[in-house]
C-alpha cells in the first residue's frame, strides 16, 4: 500500500508524463505536415523544372503524386494532364479522367468529363469526343449550378458550339424564354451567327428596355461588319413598323445609322421619332453634336435647325441655337475659309442672342467672350473688344469664373494694343482670384509669357518652373516647353540676342503682324545660322503660314521639324499638328491616320498621345459612342 506522500508523488509523475506525451504528439502533428509541405514544395519546383525542360514523363510522375496528396489543387491537376498531353500519353489521361469523373460525382465531375472529350479529340477519336459531349448535354438537369458549371467547363476547352448547346438546353429545362439571353448573344457573336445574336439581344430589350445601353455596348463591334449591319437593320425596320409606339426600335435604328456614319439616315429616323414622341429635339441635339464632331457642318446645321424651327418654346431651342452659333464660330476659327461677311454675320447673331437672353444666362457668358474674340482678332478691333469686356465684368450677377475668363481676355487684347502694364495687371488679378487652381495657373503662365516677350528671361523661367507641377497637364506642358526654350538658348555664344529676337518675333505673331515677324526670324537665321533655335523658328513659321491659310507651306514646316528635329521637345508637337492639318484642313484622312498612329508609337509619353489615339480610332472607323 502506498502512503499518502507516495501516492501524491506517483500522481505528479503521471501528470508530468502525460503532459510530455501530449506535447510530443502536438509537436508531431505540426512537424509531420510541415515536412510533408516542404516535400511538396520541393516536388512542385522539380516538376515545374522537368516540365520546362520538356521532360514530361518525369513531370507527370511528380504532378500525379502531388495531385494524390492534394486532390483539390487545380494547378496540380492541370499540370498533370498537360504533362500527359504533351507526351501524347492519351490512354493514361483517358483512364485517369474516367476515374476522377466517377469519383467526383455529377457537378464536380463535369470538368473531368469535358476534359475526357477534349483528350478524345486530341487522340483522333472524334466520334468518342462527340459522344461524350452529347451525353453531357443529355444529362443536364434543371439546376442553374449544373448548367453554369457545364458551360464554364466547355469554355475552358474553347468548345464554343457546346457552350451554346448548354445554354440552349438550360433555357428549355428552366422553361424561361429569357434565360441566358446575354450569354447566348455573346456566344453567337463569337460564332459570327449574327441572326441569332440579334434575336437574343432583342429578347433582352423586349423583356427590359432599360438594358438599351448595355445591349448597344455588346453590339458595337459587330454592326461595323456589313453582313451584321444588313441583318440588324432589317430586324429593326420590321419591328419599328410593327410596333410604332415602341420607340426603342426607332432609337436603336438611329444609333445603328450613327455607327455606320450614315448621318443622313440617322437624321431622318431621329426626326421621325422626335415628331412622333414630341420630344422637342432631345435626340436631335445629341445627333447634331456627333455630326459636328465629324465636321459635317452643313448637316449639323440642318439638324439644329430642325429643332429651332419648332419655335422658342421648344425645350431644346436654346441648346440648338447655341449649337448653330458654335458651328459658325468653328468655321471661322478652324476652317480657315471664312470671309469678313462671315465674321460680321456671327457678331450680329451673338448680339441678337445677348439682346434676347441677357448677360446673366450661362450660355451668354461664353457668347460674350467669343463676341470680344471676334472683335479683337478677326475684325481687328481690340479696343472695341476691351471696352465690351470692361462693361461685362461690371454687370451685377456675373459668375466669378466668367469674370476671370474675361480678365484673361482683357490681358490678351491689351497686349495687342501694346499696353503691357495693363495686360500684366489683369493676369495678376486672375492669379489672386484662383490661387492653386488651373485658372490661376493659366494666368501665371500668360504673365510668364509676357515677361518672355519683354526679354525678362530669368523672371519668366522662375515662374515657368513653378508651373511645371500644375495640375493641368496642358499648362504644365506649355510651361515646360517655354522654360526649356529659355534654358537651352539663354547665354549661348555669350549673348542672349538670338533669343530676344525670337521673343520679339513671337510677340509680333501674337499680334498678327506676320510680315514683321518673318523679317525678325530671317535675321536670326542670317546672323546665327545653325542655331539651337532653328526648330522653334520652323514652328513659328508654320504658325504664320497657318494664319495666312497657306496649309501646304504649314505642313512643310511641320514635316521638317519632326523629321530633322524629331528627338527634340517639339517633335511630338509638330507631328500631331501635321496630322491635325491633314485631317481637318487638307482632307487627307488616311495620311492623318498614319501620323496619329506614329505619334502614339513614337511619343508614347506625349501630352498628345491620348487625343492622337482617339482620333486614330475615329479615322479607323471604330464605333461611335
Amino acid at each position: 500500500m502506498y502512503n499518502k506522500l507516495q501516492f501524491t508523488l506517483l500522481n505528479t509523475q503521471y501528470a508530468i508524463l502525460r503532459t510530455f506525451l501530449t506535447c510530443l504528439a502536438m509537436a508531431l502533428l505540426f512537424v509531420l505536415p510541415a515536412k510533408t509541405f516542404a516535400q511538396s514544395n520541393l516536388d512542385e519546383t522539380l516538376a515545374a523544372e522537368y516540365f520546362q525542360k520538356g521532360e514530361f514523363d518525369k513531370a507527370a510522375t511528380l504532378y500525379k503524386k502531388l495531385m494524390d496528396n492534394f486532390p483539390d489543387n487545380a494547378l496540380y491537376y492541370d499540370s498533370y494532364l498537360n504533362s500527359l498531353i504533351n507526351q501524347k500519353d492519351y490512354p493514361t489521361a483517358e483512364k485517369d479522367l474516367k476515374k476522377l469523373a466517377k469519383k467526383k460525382g455529377n457537378i464536380d465531375g463535369l470538368k473531368y468529363k469535358v476534359d475526357l472529350g477534349y483528350v478524345y479529340g486530341l487522340d483522333g477519336q472524334d466520334g468518342e469526343r462527340k459522344k461524350e459531349y452529347d451525353k453531357i448535354i443529355d444529362d443536364l438537369r434543371a439546376y442553374p449550378e449544373q448548367i453554369d458549371a457545364t458551360a464554364a467547363a466547355f469554355k475552358h476547352r474553347d468548345q464554343l458550339e457546346y457552350q451554346i448547346k448548354t445554354f440552349e438546353k438550360g433555357r428549355k429545362l428552366l422553361k424561361q424564354n429569357t434565360a441566358y439571353a446575354m450569354e447566348l448573344g455573346m456566344l453567337y457573336k463569337d460564332a459570327n451567327d449574327y441572326q441569332h445574336m440579334f434575336d437574343e439581344y432583342m429578347v433582352i430589350l423586349d423583356n427590359d428596355p432599360n438594358e438599351f445601353e448595355t445591349v448597344k455596348d455588346f453590339m458595337q463591334d459587330a454592326v461595323m461588319k456589313d453582313e451584321a449591319y444588313d441583318i440588324f437593320k432589317k430586324i429593326l425596320l420590321k419591328r419599328a413598323q410593327a410596333h410604332p409606339d415602341n420607340t426603342i426600335y426607332s432609337e436603336m435604328l438611329s444609333w445603328l445609322f450613327v455607327q455606320r456614319k450614315d448621318f443622313n439616315s440617322a437624321f431622318i429616323q431621329t426626326k421621325s421619332v422626335d415628331n412622333r414622341m414630341h420630344e422637342g429635339g432631345r435626340q436631335l441635339v445629341d445627333l447634331a453634336r456627333i455630326v459636328a464632331d465629324y465636321r459635317d457642318f452643313d448637316l449639323a446645321e440642318k439638324i439644329y435647325s430642325a429643332v429651332t424651327d419648332q419655335g422658342q418654346e421648344a425645350p431644346y431651342y436654346v441648346i440648338a441655337l447655341r449649337g448653330l452659333l458654335d458651328i459658325k464660330y468653328t468655321k471661322i476659327t478652324q476652317s480657315g475659309s471664312y470671309t469678313e461677311a462671315d465674321v460680321h454675320s456671327l457678331m450680329d447673331a451673338y448680339n441678337k442672342f445677348i439682346n434676347t437672353y441677357g448677360l446673366l444666362r450661362q450660355e451668354s457668358g461664353d457668347i460674350e467672350l467669343r463676341m470680344a474674340e471676334m472683335e479683337a482678332l478677326y475684325d481687328k478691333k481690340p479696343v472695341d473688344a476691351i471696352s465690351r469686356l470692361k462693361q461685362y465684368i461690371e454687370v451685377d450677377g456675373i459668375q466669378k469664373i466668367y469674370i476671370a475668363k474675361a480678365k484673361l481676355a482683357l490681358g490678351d487684347y491689351s497686349l495687342l494694343t501694346g499696353d503691357i502694364w495693363e495686360a500684366t495687371l489683369y493676369y495678376s488679378q486672375v492669379e489672386k482670384m484662383y490661387e492653386d487652381d488651373p485658372m490661376g495657373h493659366e494666368a501665371k503662365f500668360r504673365n510668364a509669357r509676357l515677361s518672355f516677350y519683354n526679354g525678362e528671361f530669368d523672371w519668366a523661367k522662375a515662374q515657368l518652373d513653378v508651373l511645371k507641377s500644375s495640375t493641368s497637364e496642358l499648362i504644365a506642358n506649355d510651361a515646360m516647353q517655354l522654360a526649356l526654350l529659355i534654358e537651352d538658348n539663354l547665354g549661348l555664344d555669350s549673348t542672349d540676342k538670338p533669343l530676344k529676337l525670337y521673343a520679339e518675333a513671337d510677340f509680333l505673331v501674337y499680334k498678327n503682324q506676320f510680315d514683321e515677324a518673318e523679317k525678325k526670324l530671317d535675321s536670326i537665321n542670317a546672323v546665327y545660322p545653325h542655331h539651337s533655335l532653328d526648330d522653334e523658328i520652323l514652328m513659328e513659321r508654320a504658325q504664320i503660314a497657318f494664319k495666312k491659310r497657306d496649309y501646304a507651306k504649314t505642313l512643310g514646316f511641320y514635316e521638317k521639324v519632326y523629321k530633322e528635329y524629331g528627338t527634340d521637345i517639339l517633335g511630338d508637337d509638330a507631328m500631331f499638328k501635321a496630322a491635325e492639318l491633314e485631317e481637318l484642313y487638307l482632307n487627307e484622312p488616311l495620311k492623318a491616320k498614319e501620323l496619329y498612329e506614329k505619334v502614339i508609337t513614337t511619343y508614347p509619353g506625349s501630352v498628345y498621345t491620348v487625343e492622337a489615339r482617339a482620333r486614330f480610332r475615329r479615322l479607323r472607323g471604330d464605333a461611335v459612342n
